[in-house]
């Protein structure tokens, strides 16, 4: 089965019927300003940040409000999943921060017509030893 991403057993793509479309990848040099007074701030290095992905997209019906039920038993887990892209390519461990949705055109049994989501996503990176 062709996919854009897999979080873990978690597919995103056509195939999966819950692609994304758009992907914002947040990566941080580790620069900070340190205000002098009477002069310009200092630049200073403290080190790279984590990584931040945010994936969002739109679904349809049921089917999406389970992927996104899916998603949020994920998040309740509280563990970092391996992230991989659809050629294969090991993005590593990712923990979740956040699952937004919003429903609108909500009919009679509270199915949604039609459902935005967003994942926010940030690098897991823990010290071993």
């Amino acid at each position: 089965m062709r996919q854009q991403m897999a979080l873990g057993e978690f597919v995103f793509g056509l195939a999966a019927d819950f692609p994304y479309e758009r992907l914002e990848r947040k990566t941080s040099g580790g620069w900070v300003d340190l205000d002098i007074i009477y002069s310009k701030p200092l630049s200073h290095q403290t080190g790279q940040g984590l990584e931040e992905l945010r994936l969002s997209g739109k679904a349809q019906y049921e089917a999406g409000m389970q992927a996104v039920e899916r998603l949020r038993g994920m998040a309740n887990q509280r563990k970092p999943y391996t992230l991989v892209d659809g050629v294969g390519r090991v993005w590593g461990r990712w923990r979740i921060d956040a699952v937004n949705e919003q429903q609108t055109r909500v009919l009679d049994d509270g199915t949604a017509t039609w459902l935005e989501w967003t994942l926010e996503l940030r690098e897991f990176v823990n010290a071993t030893g």
